[in-house]
């Protein structure tokens, strides 16, 4: 039987090699510092566009609920920091949370950053904190690798402070499981095309779904909405010659909002 250290390793291997050639791991001070913005000559630029407007009304929540405060923000599957990072320049309390310690992908991409910023690696089915010590909980593009999505959220509610809120950033997210499996499918048979993976390591679905999300939000006395973030004209693009290719909706991304 394989062990959960083990499968956990396998996956972190998978998941590095997967981002170097996909031009997210770096070097740079200047790139992370930037992040969400990117140059037009960034391989991921179109990813980011959206990352960036997600960023950009998740950051003007924030603003508005928690005017002339320095709320505490956990940021969940932070990868490299950089919404942490962020938002303490907004004067926030951030703790960044990932199990991927990468000094070019992962929390030790903290080095990179002129603020510092608070770094704990574990799991966050895993999490290490006190009860109601965070005003914002902020699942950062990360949510979909839960293998429980409403087992994780209900571990994750009591660490809201009263008023606070939970945000999921940038899963991908669907109205039937039935659209999400297609484009399961698909990330594999891009795996193996790309990047010789035949059977890549799914720790979660690889997908969210509105109802399921509604319905952990009201079971946990959250009230929910979504606001829908788009790219610009070649991510468009993209996302209806995928439709017309494949016959179905594509995945969309934003920021889910629970207070």
């Amino acid at each position: 039987m394989t062990s959960p250290t083990s499968s956990r390793a396998a996956f972190l291997a998978q998941y590095r090699a997967v981002r170097d050639r996909d031009g997210y791991r770096r070097d740079s001070s200047g790139y992370y510092r930037a992040l969400p913005s990117t140059p037009h000559t960034d391989p991921q630029h179109i990813v980011w566009q959206v990352r960036a407007r997600s960023f950009e009304r998740f950051r003007t929540m924030v603003r508005a609920r928690f005017r002339g405060a320095a709320p505490a923000l956990l940021d969940l599957g932070a990868g490299n920091g950089w919404l942490s990072y962020r938002m303490t320049l907004d004067g926030c309390r951030a703790v960044a949370v990932d199990i991927h310690d990468d000094e070019r992908d992962g929390l030790g991409a903290g080095r990179y950053y002129d603020v510092r910023f608070a770094r704990v690696q574990a799991d966050f089915d895993r999490l290490p904190f006190e009860p109601r010590r965070f005003d914002v909980v902020v699942f950062n593009g990360s949510l979909h690798y839960a293998p429980n999505t409403r087992a994780t959220l209900t571990r994750v509610a009591p660490l809201v402070a009263p008023g606070g809120v939970i945000a999921v950033i940038d899963s991908p997210m669907f109205e039937c499981a039935e659209t999400g499996r297609a484009m399961r499918d698909r990330t594999r048979q891009r795996f193996k095309r790309d990047y010789g993976i035949a059977e890549p390591i799914e720790p979660g679905e690889g997908f969210l779904l509105f109802s399921a999300l509604a319905d952990t939000a009201r079971a946990l006395g959250f009230d929910a909405q979504f606001f829908e973030s788009c790219g610009g004209t070649r991510w468009a693009l993209g996302r209806l010659a995928g439709r017309v290719r494949h016959g179905i909706q594509p995945a969309r991304f934003g920021v889910w909002w629970a207070a």
